[in-house]
């Protein structure tokens, strides 16, 4: 009999003309099977044909089903595989093979959902059928390349691994059932009526052209959206040579039900921006409700103790549901959504996939095949400790995150003792609660866990969360919906514990090849929130409406006027995009001419949203945001530019536009209800309060408590050079103190690193006969400074990271280090032929308790180098491992310039640039008695060392070699000055004494850029010189 391809007008429901076409089909058969795409429209078709006095002798199914009835009556008894035991066969595959197995194939859970893809959908035509296997008679169709013939060596394997484990495919089953209908067709196959499909399978095609070649009835009904698909069709069931008919159903009653229907013509929200975007759509949401309640009044209907349904249609509804619920309930609105969380997305499974990515790469860098680097600080570690289903607790995470961040040096072990190390006093706590303690029972399995995975037990790893999700209060999960997450969480992780012990094993694959297609588990959760009166604090029982959010889809399958109103969200590109499927497996289905029927997107989206749009018996509204987060332009979905066209050609409204600018609207869920706003004075900018300067800036409390007496401050001159520098800086780093816990790798460990090695040098040096390297003993001392190198090295990597070492975990830091070497080797033969007479007399000298007093204040700190010549003379020497130091050059400011005469000293503010050696050196003076004669800073990087900064004239080199200073040739006092090192300190004291007078009066303001002071402001941080607020 010819196939019978209808067009109706008729949506979700079922029309008065396709229920008497069942019948027909009923009473001429004796029986019908009614075959729609989901089990929600196959309930609407059930209802409405039991309604019309038709569902006797009628079967519900959709295609997979159907066939999966047809082989259970007529099949050879195998098994259908489902798609997570194919790609766990995939996956064991994949595994079990070398990687020149797989070229150029890579091994990826990419390559093994394409081959799962593949199989599900053209298996046969590249392996044949059983039968053919069984008898070595499948005819394999030729490759066009490497790739595609892997992919049929794989798929082929595949087969037979089916046969193996009688499973069988359902497009096998398919094909081997239409060669069956073919021959006897069956009382439950004579009559086949298909309705709202939009996408035909090639075998639902081989299927339904069997039952029409065989003398059975086979009627196709197509929405009138789907007209596209009718050439389609009927070319597809010509190819088969099965003959067919088209004709429309009923078209005239249906038309008039559907225009009357869609006489409303629905309303269009655009967003500025993404910030107002969740308060636009609360809005919407409400006028929706608003609309229906004075629909209600207006129509004198009364006020009815059931609320308003709202559906609300969103690409991503779960996610659209969290954004808005709380903001509905504050508009005495309550919210409900279905979500399916697959495993990946749960807590469990984002842990279990990261803790199983960091022992792959901690277990390389073991191995050597990687570095340290690619897992240090490991920071899934710290995020395994804070997750609920650790059974630990916060304050334990961020004690292990510092414990971590502070040392690169951590090995594999103390890792595992350290989380051995958190577990024990977790639950040596937990022990010691009281028993109304919500977390006494809880067990704390941070170590257990992770040493499960490291020893590939992942069983073992799944069974430790499982019981701590048991063991959790809900409000651990969260405080509205975490009975729900608790229930997602335990079931997928029941799921994921079964297949791996289960259907693993039932199909002889590995546990470890299973593991990544865990993703692939799903359950599903309902949420709901309920509505919230701001002015009771309490549930509010009796809500104006009740909210749905659904996916387009869900909402295509609805039966109209199922709701009051309903809203589209995030109509847009982005959502709905109108992309047809391409790849390899578009390609090979079209190779293997294998491919079926669909409706185009565009075609595909009209008809959803038809549906979707006749689920409401009232106002329908649509909504987007018109731009991103950066001001680009976002797309509206092409329904929404017909849609609009079609209200605009009707003459209805514009557009409601809304802005982003109710700052409050947009952030507070609650709109602003109940907050009271007042016009307040800010404090001046880096302003500090009166009660503040005493003992925030030079002084300090010395105890608890307001009444403490006042004491000074130990400054550095470090910290007094960086408040000449900035004083708001200064403030930042010095009493804010932001600091980074991590364990560096910079020119700060460098530079330490350089600081401990010419320490060590210079104090074994003595031990070796030598004061000071000499021209002589170089070679000795170059000797001695690779030993104290690798020394100190291996010092380094057993230090904490608040001691800043340098400890390299890659081959590149590594060669950062090698590096260090020869220009050390380079310092110490500069240092050789300089400053002759002096000898390295005091190493990393802390002066603290020497009650050194500088510019009126106690001054503290550490001295790299003070060298010493028997006239008592002295040098203060900083080590600074840079590349150059010319900038620390200093001249004479009373030499006058040639042209204009002037000079720097005129300036009554006048300091050097860099002062700190010019601080130690005046503190020696003090503290040891010394004659200082120069403030110098060494460079220790490049390929130049060298000594720059301020000296008395007499350690001027005078000619190359002499043992002074080399290349050094301005001194004190200069040419044409009169300033003599000793009044440089004395001078240098008394401008920071007054600068210290001015950070005792509270001053810590940047520099105005405009003011007279800018000329003394040299910092390097890109931040204005003054901060504007503005009253609120």
């Amino acid at each position: 009999m010819p196939v019978r391809i209808y067009t109706t007008n008729t949506g979700t429901d079922l029309s008065d003309a396709e229920a008497a076409l069942l019948a027909d089909l009923v009473a001429r058969h004796g029986r019908a099977v009614l075959l729609a795409p989901s089990f929600a429209e196959l309930d609407v078709c059930r209802h409405d044909t039991a309604v019309a006095g038709a569902s006797l002798g009628v079967d519900y199914k959709t295609p997979a089903s159907w066939l999966r009835s047809l082989w259970e009556l007529m099949g050879d008894g195998r098994s259908f595989v489902d798609n997570m035991q194919r790609q766990m066969l995939f996956s064991d595959m994949i595994a079990r093979r070398d990687d020149a197995d797989l070229q150029p194939l890579s091994r990826s859970q990419g390559t093994v959902r394409m081959l799962a893809r593949m199989a599900r959908d053209v298996l046969p035509g590249v392996a044949g059928t059983g039968a053919e296997r069984c008898c070595g008679d499948v005819c394999q169709p030729d490759p066009k390349g490497d790739a595609e013939a892997r992919v049929f060596e794989l798929l082929s394997a595949y087969a037979s691994g089916l046969d193996r484990r009688d499973m069988v495919e359902p497009c096998e089953a398919a094909d081997l059932m239409a060669e069956v209908l073919a021959d006897n067709l069956p009382a439950c196959a004579r009559a086949v009526c298909v309705r709202g499909t939009t996408s035909f399978t090639h075998g639902l095609l081989e299927l339904l052209s069997a039952v029409a070649n065989n003398g059975g009835e086979v009627v196709v009904l197509l929405a009138c959206e789907q007209a596209a698909m009718r050439e389609e069709l009927a070319a597809a069931f010509d190819a088969r040579g099965v003959l067919f008919e088209a004709a429309p159903l009923g078209e005239g009653a249906a038309a008039l039900q559907t225009a009357s229907k869609s006489a409303a013509q629905p309303t269009f929200v655009e967003v500025a921006g993404p910030h107002a975007r969740a308060h636009a759509y609360v809005d919407a949401i409400d006028e929706l409700v608003k609309t229906c309640e004075d629909a209600a009044v207006d129509g004198g209907v009364t006020a009815s103790a059931d609320p308003v349904r709202v559906l609300v249609v969103s690409a991503r509804a779960p996610q659209l549901f969290g954004e808005l619920a709380a903001r509905l309930a504050a508009r005495h609105i309550a919210a409900e959504t279905t979500e399916f969380t697959a495993f990946s997305q749960s807590i469990a499974g984002r842990q279990f996939t990261a803790l199983a990515n960091l022992i792959e790469r901690m277990k390389a860098a073991d191995e050597g095949t990687a570095s340290k680097t690619e897992w240090w600080p490991a920071p899934e570690l710290t995020d395994w400790i804070y997750s609920s289903l650790s059974g630990a607790d916060a304050a334990s995470a961020r004690t292990f995150d510092k414990n971590m961040r502070l040392s690169r040096g951590k090995t594999t072990t103390a890792v595992k003792s350290l989380l051995q190390s958190v577990q024990g006093q977790v639950r040596g706590a937990r022990k010691a609660a009281s028993d109304d303690n919500w977390f006494k029972n809880v067990p704390c399995v941070v170590s257990d866990v992770f040493q499960a995975l490291w020893r590939d037990k992942p069983v073992t790893a799944l069974k430790a969360m499982l019981a701590v999700a048991e063991a959790l209060p809900d409000r651990a999960l969260g405080g509205l919906d975490g009975q729900a997450r608790r229930q997602a969480e335990t079931t997928l992780l029941r799921h994921a514990i079964d297949i791996l012990m289960n259907d693993a094993r039932a199909l002889d694959v590995s546990q470890a090849a299973t593991v990544p297609v865990l993703d692939g588990v799903r359950t599903k959760v309902d949420k709901r929130s309920t509505a919230y009166d701001y002015e009771t604090y309490e549930v509010d029982r009796t809500p104006r409406a009740q909210v749905r959010f659904a996916s387009l889809a869900d909402a295509a399958a609805l039966r109209p006027d199922s709701y009051d109103a309903v809203l589209f969200a995030d109509v847009d590109l982005d959502s709905y995009p109108l992309s047809h499927e391409e790849g390899p497996l578009a390609t090979l289905t079209a190779e293997l001419r294998r491919d079926g029927v669909s409706l185009e997107p565009a075609a595909l989206l009209r008809v959803r949203f038809g549906r979707a749009m006749q689920a409401a018996n009232g106002p329908v509204a649509l909504a987007r945001v018109t731009h991103d987060r950066q001001a680009r332009e976002c797309y509206p979905a092409a329904v929404w530019t017909e849609l609009r066209a079609h209200a605009e050609a009707a003459g209805a409204v514009k557009p409601t536009r809304v802005g982003e600018g109710d700052i409050i609207a947009d952030f507070d869920p609650a709109a602003g209800e109940g907050l009271r706003r007042e016009r307040v004075t800010c404090e001046a900018p880096q302003h500090l309060s009166d009660e503040a300067i005493p003992y925030l800036v030079l002084r300090r409390r010395d105890g608890e408590g307001e009444d403490a007496p006042l004491v000074p401050r130990l400054t550095s001159a470090s910290q007094i050079e960086a408040y000449s520098t900035c004083p708001l800086c200064w403030f930042v780093s010095y009493r804010v103190k932001p600091q980074s816990i991590d364990a560096g790798f910079g020119n700060m460990e460098k530079g330490n690193f350089v600081h401990d090695v010419l320490e060590h040098l210079h104090a074994r040096l003595p031990q070796e006969g030598m004061e000071r390297v000499t021209p002589e003993n170089l070679p000795r001392a170059q000797e001695l400074l690779h030993e104290v190198f690798d020394e100190t090295l291996a010092e380094h990597a057993g230090k904490r990271g608040t001691e800043g070492p340098l400890v390299p975990l890659s081959a590149v830091e590594e060669r950062q280090v090698a590096e260090i070497l020869p220009q050390l080797e380079g310092v110490l033969a500069y240092e050789s032929e300089a400053l002759a007479p002096f000898v390295p007399r005091y190493l990393e000298f802390a002066f603290n308790e020497l009650k050194v007093e500088y510019a009126g204040w106690p001054l503290g700190g550490r001295i790299d180098r003070v060298d010493v010549d028997a006239e008592n003379r002295a040098v203060v020497i900083d080590y600074k491992h840079r590349t150059g130091v010319e900038e620390f050059k200093l001249a004479d400011p009373t030499v006058r310039d040639e042209e204009s005469g002037t000079a720097p000293i005129d300036d009554p503010r006048w300091l050097p640039p860099h002062t700190q050696t010019l601080i130690y050196a005046q503190a020696m003076r003090q503290a040891l008695d010394l004659d200082t004669r120069a403030a110098l800073y060494f460079s220790t990087k490049g390929g130049k060392p060298a000594l720059r900064g301020a000296a008395s004239a007499e350690l001027l080199e005078e000619e190359r070699g002499d043992g002074r200073i080399p290349g050094l040739k301005k001194g004190f006092p200069g040419e044409g000055g009169s300033m003599d090192f000793d009044a440089l300190l004395d001078c240098v004291e008394a401008g920071i004494a007054e600068r210290l007078r001015e950070l005792e009066a509270g001053n810590v303001a940047a520099v105005d850029p405009t003011s007279a002071q800018a000329a003394h402001a040299r910092c390097s941080y890109n931040h204005e010189g003054t901060f504007v607020r503005r009253d609120v």
